[in-house]
């Protein structure tokens, strides 16, 4: 409800009104209760101050009749009590025995009276039949009232009763009758006007309630003005600043007038406007930003009402279907005299829920086109259904794109499927089979439903899974002759290739691999007669190999078949200097013949960490004295240091084999057109950024210009025919590639061929 402006706020009821009525009326009452107290107090005072001078001027009494008393001259008494009594202020003072008769009095007309022994003179004294000699000031006093007369109005009177011991003067002159025993001979009673009394305190109560309602009026005259000047003006203020907001009106800042709590009401609306203002700036922004949507939206939106006549409509579908306010949604924009058969529209107004529904209907050209609807109620504050927005969205595109897609998909699906390698596509991280093809799932003897989730690891055996997952990590493009196991537990070989990229919002690897046993085997089975025709080319140096410790044996044998035909004893140290001889060229013709038989049998195709040094070092055993037959001098320097690489020393030696022995022929063919020549071959390693590298060196012929680049080819050769088969260099080049590394040839201008062999090495890996 809105404030109501300041004048039309009743006198009553505003805020400045009440605070001084309840201020004034509090200080009258707080004001009153503490005059009364304090005139009360001074009453009381006052009073005590007349019961000591009253009890003062009956001693003086006592003392000015004393010695008429005890002279017994009733005359004088009477006439000293009756000039006393004449003094301001005296009541009567009267003497009375002890049986309660008035001896003397200023009051002549009362002498000879009895008085009640009851009545509050005497009832201190008698109280329960029983005299009292001592009693307080207090108890001795009495104040009560004598009704007044036209000249002397009724008034209060104090009255002092002091008693009249016995003195042994009185009991002992001559003239007294008064027993020795006897205390109180009677009573001096004396009663002093209260009037002035009661007139001073009423002139102090008079001037008390005057000083209270004036000190009221004036507190409220400032309470008044003070609400006025710091409450009433400020709330005023912020009466108008609240019609201002009320009415829209957020501009005009509220400034505080006072620093006091009302100011930090103000600076509270002030803030409260500010942020009023902000949301209702971002609800106007947020509306407009509504409304553009409505209007800009790629879509059509209807409101429409439980008729399906349209309420609204975007600017979108007024510029394709015109202005159609008014009209049936079914005739606007779907070419139907009736509602559709599946309205969403229909369907929300029944539940109150948001529905969707794909509809046909036909363009303005004649082309059937397709809707997706969307619908969501609108309702009112009570939440009825007041009407319901419809979204359609022309999907004739996206059904047309998704056929496309739909055949795209079931070609691809057909290619995949039919690729007469297995294809594999899983999870860049997890390495999780995504999809794979039906030759994948032949070619590896698994249920195609199987694969999927299987990690790809798991088709390969654990000794090789680091190397693919290394291959896989920086993302590789060809492995070969990796090894896959099949369902049974089947090992095989296949070269493994793989490119990168997204499935279904994942990153994958798309895999193929391609089986490669069957040509490993052939590579074996011509390694391997390289092997035998290598072995063949070596008999004749193996030969000569073995007959120097045969050689030695024999010489030996015969030394101890002499001595003994001759009759004579060998001496142990003879014996032992002979058997010492024999037992090591027997293990030098052991060590032979196992070498030969270690490199002639087939060998797996494996990997370890080796130094270089180990083949070169065991070809050299085998072939050192057929190239010293052959008058070839061999010269190495080995590194001694040189770090490990992967490889194999049985197939390493294959590749020295070839190279050294292609060397010899190189350096026979030259030899036979210069027969004096001196053959040399330089074997080196050493270590160079990171690689393992060796050279073998020879001063033949080198190579025939144009043969360079085809050396390495199967079946090539630039010997005669019948002296190579043209395997040997290519089956070295397939070797040093397995193992990771290169081979490169160059001839040495004026000698003859230097083959490099490099290798990565394996740091931290022990040969």
């Amino acid at each position: 409800m809105a404030p109501l402006p300041q004048h039309q706020i009743k006198l009553t009821s505003r805020l400045a009104f009440k605070l001084t009525v309840w201020v004034g009326l509090s200080l009258v009452l707080l004001t009153t209760a503490s005059a009364y107290w304090a005139v009360r107090q001074q009453e009381r005072s006052s009073i005590e101050k007349m019961r000591q001078a009253g009890n003062w001027f009956s001693d003086t009494v006592k003392r000015a009749t004393r010695y008429d008393m005890l002279k017994d001259q009733r005359q004088s008494l009477h006439q000293v009590i009756e000039a006393m009594g004449r003094q301001p202020g005296v009541e009567v003072i009267r003497v009375l025995n002890k049986k309660g008769r008035i001896m003397f009095s200023s009051r002549s007309a009362e002498m000879g009276r009895m008085v009640d022994m009851e009545s509050e003179a005497c009832y201190g004294c008698h109280f329960k039949d029983r005299p009292l000699e001592r009693l307080a000031i207090k108890d001795r006093s009495r104040i009560f009232t004598l009704a007044g007369s036209k000249d002397n109005p009724s008034h209060r009177v104090l009255g002092v009763v002091n008693p009249i011991y016995t003195e042994p003067a009185c009991y002992t002159d001559p003239c007294h009758v008064h027993p020795a025993d006897q205390k109180v001979l009677g009573v001096l009673d004396v009663a002093l006007s209260l009037g002035q009394v009661d007139r001073e305190v009423g002139s102090t109560t008079r001037q008390v309630v005057l000083y209270a309602m004036a000190l009221s009026l004036v507190i409220c005259a400032v309470v008044a003005v003070f609400t006025f000047l710091f409450i009433n003006r400020p709330l005023t203020s912020l009466l108008g600043a609240t019609r201002r907001i009320t009415e829209g009106d957020y501009n005009q800042p509220i400034v505080p007038k006072t620093n006091d709590e009302i100011g930090a009401v103000a600076q509270a609306f002030d803030l409260m406007r500010r942020g009023i203002k902000e949301k209702t700036e971002d609800l106007e922004l947020e509306r407009r930003q509504y409304q553009r949507l409505f209007e800009e939206v790629p879509c059509y939106i209807t409101v429409q009402d439980a008729d399906f006549k349209l309420l609204a409509h975007n600017k979108r579908f007024e510029r394709d279907f015109g202005p159609s306010i008014g009209r049936y949604c079914y005739l606007a924009y779907k070419n139907r005299d009736s509602r559709c058969p599946n309205c969403a529209v229909a369907k929300t107004f029944a539940d109150g829920r948001a529905h969707s529904a794909e509809e046909k209907v036909v363009g303005a050209d004649g082309s059937p086109r397709y809707f997706l609807n969307l619908t969501s109620p609108i309702t009112d504050k009570q939440g009825n259904i007041v009407a319901v927005m419809e979204m359609a969205t022309d999907i004739t595109d996206v059904l047309r794109l998704e056929e496309e897609l739909k055949r795209s998909e079931e070609k691809y699906r057909l290619f995949f499927n039919n690729d007469p390698n297995p294809i594999f596509v899983f999870d860049a991280d997890t390495l999780e089979i995504l999809d794979a093809n039906d030759r994948a799932a032949g070619e590896y003897g698994y249920p195609p439903q199987n694969l999927v989730g299987r990690s790809f690891l798991d088709l390969t055996p654990a000794s090789d899974r680091p190397q693919v997952r290394n291959f896989i990590a920086l993302k590789g493009s060809f492995l070969s002759k990796v090894r896959q196991e099949r369902a049974g537990g089947e090992v095989f070989f296949v070269n493994l290739r793989a490119s990168y990229g997204e499935h279904m919002g994942r990153k994958a690897v798309i895999a193929t691999t391609s089986d490669m046993t069957e040509r490993l085997q052939t590579e074996q089975q011509l390694i391997q007669a390289a092997k035998m025709a290598t072995l063949g080319e070596m008999s004749a140096g193996v030969a000569h190999e073995l007959n120097q410790p045969l050689a030695v044996i024999a010489a030996g044998s015969s030394f101890l078949n002499k001595v003994i035909s001759k009759g004579q004893a060998p001496t142990p140290e003879q014996l032992l200097q002979v058997a010492k001889e024999m037992s090591q060229q027997v293990e030098r013709a052991r060590r032979i013949i196992d070498h030969l038989r270690e490199f002639g049998r087939k060998h797996e195709v494996t990997a370890e960490s080796i130094s270089l040094n180990d083949p070169i070092q065991g070809v050299l055993g085998l072939l050192g004295q057929q190239l010293r037959v052959h008058n070839i001098e061999v010269e190495t320097d080995l590194d001694p240091n040189l770090p490990p690489v992967l490889g194999d020393v049985n197939r390493l030696e294959q590749v020295f084999i070839n190279l050294i022995m292609n060397a010899r022929d190189a350096i026979e063919e030259r030899r036979s057109k210069q027969p004096e020549m001196q053959g040399h071959i330089k074997i080196t390693s050493f270590a160079y950024q990171g690689r393992a590298l060796v050279t073998v060196a020879d001063n033949g012929g080198g190579i025939p210009e144009g043969s360079q680049d085809r050396i390495f080819e199967p079946f090539f050769t630039s010997k005669e025919v019948g002296k190579g088969t043209g395997l040997g260099l290519s089956i070295s080049y397939g070797i040093v590639r397995d193992f990771k590394g290169t081979i490169q040839v160059e001839n040495i201008p004026g000698e003859g061929a230097e083959f490099k062999l490099s290798f990565p090495v394996r740091w931290g890996a022990k040969a």
